[in-house]
């Protein structure tokens, strides 16, 4: 990501504890309005609060994309005793708790509107309340989450380049690869993630979302296009609203801020809580960039175990969409699916993310290339033979051409 300085980045990597600034209830704050669901206008509240630091989580020392390394002495995915591995598992992980008395919110709770995708387990999330008074879970469960959601869209771009992280940004290819938005619900907000969306990027003004969705949704277009060395990819800040009985079940907003700090790529996450003190936390955690092992001396280069052996199968869009996401238990990867009416739109799409010889923004290296030509291999035989008779790989003339993005030539 480019490298874009966000206040709340701007503080001491070396910071271990959140600061939370409490600011006096005050009807005059603007956007404060607690009845109406807690929204903030964040902007607003910046010149009442005392200086935060961010918790930091830690950057970790082991191989974060050991699915496609092949590593097998990370102990992230060291299998537990029941059998779930440490990394893989997108339910709640390093839930911080000063209390002893705790509630697990059950999946047939009153407030759990909508469970997610048919077939998944139930979460573990711990959420520490009252009973009775369902409340949001921890920040760091939560942001948890979001890292690994990061880091599987950091992977997508690091191996199949930036056309790729181009053409997934396009709404008709977000939608045909998640059909259902609902799949995209996180384990930690499953009956309360559906939110409204205002995005910032910077020197811009605020930009409101149409619509309602979960917010992995929202996120999903602000994590490629900020993977882009496009002129726009600056960072941002991304606010969220909650739609769904906010003052029961998230009494919080929630705001997200990627970044670029020290060469680190960043994901940091706001959490406001109203009342009669306005409770503001900041954490923020490392996202993880995806590069391809380093050649020997003879410049060779180094398969990925995902490559090995080579895919000998016949080809289906299930093979394809694990080629693209294949962490396991990716929240991703769960709420992919295909309907028919969308197949012949994604494999176009995926057809004109492989290398041209008039590339012009978007140039891939040989392993980017390599990468997107072994996803078409997976696609299914009908979509392959579609693909070889539109001549669509490698295709020039085409939307990263030179000829549409080059500077205008000389007039006549």
């Amino acid at each position: 990501m480019t490298s874009y300085r966000h206040p709340y980045c701007e503080t001491d990597s070396g910071s271990a504890s959140a600061a939370a600034a409490r600011l006096p209830y005050n009807d005059s704050i603007p956007g404060f309005d607690l009845k109406a669901g807690n929204r903030f206008n964040f902007g607003a509240l910046e010149p009442f609060s005392a200086k935060t630091e961010p918790f930091s989580i830690p950057i970790s020392t082991h191989d974060t994309f050991w699915y496609l390394s092949g590593r097998s002495d990370n102990t992230l995915d060291e299998y537990d005793a029941d059998g779930s591995t440490g990394y893989g598992n997108d339910s709640g992980v390093l839930t911080p708790s000063t209390t002893t008395d705790t509630n697990t919110l059950p999946l047939d709770d009153e407030h759990a509107a909508d469970m997610g995708p048919p077939g998944w387990a139930a979460s573990n999330v711990t959420l520490h309340h009252s009973v009775g008074t369902p409340l949001s879970p921890e920040p760091t469960v939560l942001l948890t989450e979001l890292q690994k959601a990061a880091e599987d869209v950091s992977q997508i771009v690091g191996r199949f380049g930036f056309k790729m992280a181009s053409q997934l940004q396009q709404f008709r290819c977000k939608e045909a690869l998640f059909a259902n938005r609902k799949h995209l619900q996180l384990p930690s907000l499953r009956y309360a993630d559906s939110f409204t969306c205002r995005l910032t990027k910077i020197f811009q003004k605020p930009v409101s979302l149409r619509g309602e969705a979960p917010l992995l949704w929202w996120l999903w277009d602000a994590l490629l296009e900020c993977s882009t060395p496009s002129v726009s990819s600056t960072g941002c800040t991304l606010d969220f609203t909650p739609t769904r009985r906010t003052d029961i079940i998230l009494p919080c907003s929630i705001s997200i801020q990627l970044c670029t700090r020290d060469g680190v790529d960043k994901i940091g996450l706001t959490a406001v809580y109203g009342g009669d003190f306005m409770e503001r936390r900041i954490f923020d955690a490392p996202v993880a960039r995806f590069h391809f092992p380093d050649p020997g001396f003879d410049k060779s280069t180094v398969a990925l175990a995902i490559d090995q052996p080579p895919y000998s199968g016949d080809g289906s869009f299930k093979d394809a969409l694990d080629y693209l996401m294949p962490r396991p238990a990716s929240i991703w990867r769960s709420a992919m699916s295909i309907v028919p009416a969308e197949e012949k739109r994604l494999a176009h799409a995926l057809a004109k993310t492989c290398k041209a010889k008039d590339d012009y923004m978007y140039n891939l290296s040989e392993e980017n290339d390599s990468q997107c030509k072994r996803l078409i291999r997976r696609l299914p035989p009908v979509a392959r033979q579609f693909i070889e008779d539109e001549g669509l790989v490698g295709k020039e003339r085409g939307p990263y051409s030179k000829s549409a993005n080059g500077p205008p030539g000389p007039k006549d």
